[in-house]
């Protein structure tokens, strides 16, 4: 039988995560990171870039003390690719005048990052692919003071190229994960030691890491927080169907409506994977 792979049209449109505080983490994500936010409704704040229709993230806000609390963290590490290196300055620049930390930078390659947490925990890597006439490997920190001396342009918000590129998910069982993601959601394997799985030609990349967690933790209202669902964009009925026929022929739980518009499916985390057909 033929291996099913999602089509590579399909890509995340959308990162929803779960919050507390969520006038806080409104505040980080459009002050400090520049995000704009689309609208504001029920429990949902949804922000998107200066592209029209666009939806990067939602905060779903909730109170942990109802909800059900798993028995492991659902923090996770975004990637957010700036598009290029002035509007990467830019945003470094906005950063450091609100005076929010960062953690680290490295650079490896033609990819520079820094990396940050929100008001939550979720851990933050902004990064961009720099130009480069060699390529180089070796790993070394980001000159971050020189790129905001030489930011000329400020950005007001994100602009229409900004994206997810990468989420580290902290899993207890890997291998349960990478084979779920590679045999029924359809991702392409990138290695031999499930650490990483590509969607969309590599252009989205999602890397499983062990969680840790001893007996003795005890459970915290933060366990309630974290990745709530995603949003991938579908863009034609045949591929929709194609997807549907799969998972029956799996014998996977999931939920899809009669126009073929809107199929979900719970992950092994119950984090929930919402396929959208424009």
């Amino acid at each position: 039988m033929e291996k099913f792979n999602l089509s590579k049209d399909v890509y995340v449109k959308t990162v929803a995560l779960r919050a507390k505080d969520v006038e806080r983490m409104v505040n980080f994500y459009k002050n400090v990171l520049g995000f704009i936010l689309k609208l504001e409704e029920n429990n949902l704040s949804i922000f998107g870039s200066q592209e029209k229709d666009s939806r990067l993230l939602i905060l779903e806000e909730t109170d942990c003390e109802q909800e059900r609390l798993e028995s492991f963290e659902k923090k996770v590490c975004l990637s957010l690719l700036i598009p290029t290196e002035e509007e990467f300055s830019s945003i470094l620049r906005r950063i450091t005048a609100h005076k929010y930390p960062i953690n680290y930078s490295k650079q490896v390659g033609n990819r520079q990052s820094i990396f940050l947490e929100d008001p939550e925990g979720n851990e933050l890597e902004v990064n961009c692919q720099r130009i480069l006439a060699q390529q180089d490997e070796n790993i070394e920190t980001v000159d971050i003071e020189a790129l905001v001396q030489q930011s000329n342009v400020l950005y007001s918000s994100l602009s229409a190229g900004v994206r997810f590129d990468r989420i580290k998910l902290r899993v207890e069982n890997r291998s349960e994960h990478h084979s779920f993601y590679q045999n029924i959601l359809g991702m392409t394997s990138e290695d031999r030691v499930k650490e990483k799985l590509s969607i969309n030609d590599g252009d989205f990349s999602v890397y499983l890491t062990d969680m840790i967690k001893t007996k003795a933790q005890k459970t915290t209202d933060n366990e309630g927080l974290g990745v709530d669902f995603f949003v991938l964009t579908v863009e034609h009925e045949a591929e929709m169907k194609q997807l549907k026929n799969h998972l029956e022929e799996q014998k996977q739980e999931f939920f899809v409506d009669k126009k073929l518009t809107i199929l979900t499916i719970y992950d092994p985390s119950d984090i929930e994977w919402w396929f959208v057909r424009n």
